[in-house]
């Protein structure tokens, strides 16, 4: 791919997210799909159904890209398909759950099954067009760590997605550190995969933004999460350096992964469902210290973006840059348990916060955490 081709990649993608974005929000007000009851905001006038425009944005797009600007290698012709099937699949689920609010479980459920897919799918394809030869053991074990990767991905991007702004920033930083890797590395559908998620999600984030005007709703967190998970697995195909190429792409995604442990972690010891909602996470525990929607997304941005630099760094091969990101976990992840475990403010104060910034107190668990 040429420069000129990856400019019209992400160019396409922004110019789609900003003429589908308004449309969705014109379609929600129309039809009056606005927020679910799911706790996520008390502004119940706000339209939840972005992720559509996010998707539109994503994947027509790449579908001229694929047939046009990248290489037709068997590895590019392998993962359109697994592409476009897995997204419609999370736009099923994502749509459903959007304007039904699933129960967790059978979120879960579907979550599940989509990152078997994805996992068996791509591997059969791979192993369709000789790029890999696997025996049934080993194809049983990738396709278990794949799935389980998927599944956890999805899941954190979806749990991130709780402030206005949050999820689609993150999106944004996390796209341009893959889109920098890859160019980089040589690997174009990489860049190109991330260049158009970078532009989809920065012409969300113009009507994201808060005080928000739309939200991505599970649709839009889930493909995203459903994008990254395929990006990161892209970075694999060359064979070489997969353990720094890895953790590169973890650290690159570090702060919806910290976010997610977290939350596992708190609901189990306090004896709660694992995937049931709450209002501790990573970005509630700032806000509640902020008391600014704002503010708390430019202190995450800013750590999202020291992730991604440092994610960068060691995918091209530099330890200090993996000991400094580990040093940066461990950091934020035992700073954020100790704030949740020995969380001193009062429920009123909490709910008053919460409510002075848009977000709904209805599932409200403080002293539990």
């Amino acid at each position: 791919m040429t420069v000129t081709d990856y400019v019209i990649t992400f160019a396409m993608s922004a110019i789609l997210g900003l003429v589908l974005t308004p449309m969705a929000i014109g379609m929600a007000v129309r039809w009056r799909i606005t927020e679910k009851p799911n706790g996520r905001t008390g502004r119940g006038e706000i339209a939840h159904i972005g992720g559509e425009a996010v998707i539109g944005a994503i994947v027509f797009s790449l579908i001229p890209v694929f047939l046009f600007f990248l290489p037709h290698y068997p590895v590019n012709r392998a993962f359109l398909p697994v592409i476009i099937s897995s997204g419609f699949l999370i736009f099923l689920l994502g749509i459903i759950d959007d304007l039904r609010s699933l129960h967790y479980l059978y979120k879960l459920f579907f979550q599940i099954t989509v990152s078997i897919f994805v996992a068996a799918g791509g591997l059969g394809l791979l192993e369709h067009f000789n790029l890999v030869d696997l025996s049934m053991t080993t194809a049983v074990l990738a396709s278990t760590l794949i799935a389980f990767w998927m599944l956890t991905i999805t899941t954190s991007f979806n749990l991130i997605d709780g402030i206005d702004g949050l999820a689609a920033g993150v999106a944004v930083i996390s796209a341009a550190a893959f889109a920098a890797a890859g160019l980089i590395m040589g690997q174009p559908i990489v860049a190109a995969l991330s260049l158009s998620v970078l532009g989809a999600a920065l012409a969300f984030l113009r009507y994201n933004f808060p005080p928000a005007k739309i939200f991505m709703g599970d649709s839009g967190s889930l493909f995203f999460g459903l994008m990254f998970g395929l990006i990161s697995l892209l970075f694999l195909i060359p064979g070489e350096k997969i353990m720094m190429r890895s953790l590169g792409s973890v650290i690159i995604l570090s702060l919806p992964l910290l976010d997610t442990g977290l939350a596992f972690l708190r609901r189990v010891m306090s004896g709660r469902p694992p995937f049931e909602a709450d209002h501790m996470h990573i970005h509630h525990i700032l806000l509640f210290g902020c008391g600014s929607t704002r503010k708390v997304d430019m202190i995450l941005w800013t750590l999202s973006a020291v992730f991604g630099a440092l994610g960068i760094l060691t995918i091209l091969g530099y330890a200090v840059a993996l000991v400094a990101a580990v040093v940066l976990e461990l950091v934020v992840f035992i700073l954020a348990l100790r704030r949740m475990v020995k969380f001193d403010m009062s429920r009123e104060k909490a709910e008053q916060i919460l409510s002075e910034c848009g977000v709904s107190s209805s599932s409200m668990a403080v002293h539990n955490d």
